[in-house]
């Protein structure tokens, strides 16, 4: 069994524009805690080596790293550095009978759309996804909206092949779930969903139209095809402020 390591991929970093550097270097460091490249209680690399691997200053690393130590992923200890946390324990839905769900308006079809472009995925984000790194992805951002408000904050990665030219589809007013029916004969199955407390950076607090640091629920989703294929990843923040969510038990 191989050690773990600290190491960044050697993958140049490709910063998207329209998007604040600090949060895209979140993301981008999240995918490799979320990998299991980074084992808990292992040292994330430096400040330094950061500024170099993503080419920014000090600063904009620091913000990133904060981030993080905000959401609880990783943790500053004084004169070490900064190490991967230890991970949560899950609690599942136990019951003869459960239902898990969100409570508050539903969300409006479509939503107004960042981005959707065509990538080839990183070593992690091809992990997450179970495929090859380089494989040819979609990456669609959206902000969602209940009654005209934006409450939603969505990022989704999609395999290219199961639904070419997906940029062309009026995304800003059709749900991603009927385009992937209705469009391309998509056939969903179950998703795994991860549901974690955040607070609103200015990226989300920008785009949500609230202040930072406003309360939130991060979201992680893996969709999967009726075979078994997983047909979208998708990270997505939701205003706490409106929904909450619940569970019952029978």
């Amino acid at each position: 069994m191989s050690e773990p390591t600290n190491e960044l991929d050697a993958d140049p970093f490709q910063p998207q524009p329209g998007v604040a550097l600090h949060h895209q270097i979140r993301e981008d460091l999240l995918l490799h805690l979320r990998s299991g490249k980074w084992s808990p209680g292992h040292e994330i690399p430096s400040e330094e080596a950061l500024c170099r691997h993503y080419g920014v200053s000090r600063g904009t690393v620091r913000q990133a790293i904060s981030d993080l130590v905000t959401d609880g992923y990783v943790e500053r200890q004084r004169g070490r550095g900064t190490f991967v946390s230890r991970p949560k324990l899950e609690s599942g839905v136990i019951g003869s009978y459960s239902r898990f769900l969100v409570v508050g308006p539903p969300l409006d079809p479509g939503g107004r759309v960042l981005f959707c472009r065509r990538i080839h995925a990183a070593k992690d984000v091809a992990t997450m996804m179970g495929l090859s790194a380089g494989a040819s992805l979609w990456n669609l951002e959206r902000v969602r909206y209940t009654e005209g408000t934006p409450v939603s904050l969505q990022t989704s990665f999609l395999p290219y092949e199961l639904c070419p030219e997906l940029a062309r589809q009026n995304l800003a007013s059709e749900h991603l779930i009927d385009v992937l029916r209705d469009v391309y004969g998509v056939q969903l199955g179950s998703a795994v969903e991860y549901i974690d407390p955040t607070v609103a950076d200015g990226y989300a607090a920008r785009h949500l139209a609230i202040a930072v640091r406003t309360p939130l629920f991060r979201i992680e989703r893996t969709t999967y095809t009726v075979s078994g294929a997983i047909a979208e990843y998708r990270r997505a923040i939701l205003r706490g402020d409106i929904y909450r969510y619940r569970i019952e038990l029978r």
